[in-house]
């Protein structure tokens, strides 16, 4: 008998004055609507202020690095969530923009020592992307248990 996987538990250690910027892309906006909503409500339900939640739209998710590192150059977050769907089309511009925008990412998160969760779908077709954002599995929601596991990883080693 296969097991159900189950959704990951809160971290122990949660401060709920942790400021958390989620950057989303405006493509496809009601897909990535539905990751940010997801993150949020993950977020507010663990006990973060809604005010303290700071929802950024970019023009696509080539952008999502560099506001991300804004935000962080004016500490205006403790952590970052990366949202977008990039789709495949017939050449290969999809795919250098995801491998870039996960590099980006990776980059901005390294450099600054705060989590930066990366939950950009790169899909060959959009009902992919919705297969991945429908229900309990939103990778909104898991974008946010991974920055909230991370920031109590880094506040219980810097403590």
């Amino acid at each position: 008998m296969m097991q159900r996987a189950q959704s990951p538990r809160l971290p122990e250690y949660i401060d709920t004055q942790w400021r958390v910027g989620i950057v989303a892309s405006s493509f496809y906006k009601e897909e990535v609507d539905s990751m940010v909503e997801a993150a949020r409500s993950l977020l507010v339900d663990a006990g973060i202020r809604g005010e303290n939640i700071l929802v950024h739209y970019v023009p696509g998710s080539f952008e999502i690095p560099l506001v991300g590192h804004v935000l962080i150059t004016e500490k205006k977050v403790d952590a970052l969530i990366g949202l977008g769907i990039i789709v495949e089309g017939e050449t290969e511009h999809a795919r250098l923009l995801a491998e870039q925008t996960a590099r980006g990412i990776m980059d901005v998160q390294l450099r600054a020592g705060i989590p930066f969760a990366f939950e950009v779908l790169y899909v060959q077709d959009l009902k992919f992307a919705r297969a991945r954002i429908s229900g309990e599995r939103n990778k909104g929601k898991e974008a946010a248990h991974a920055v909230l596991h991370s920031l109590a990883k880094l506040h219980s080693i810097r403590s």
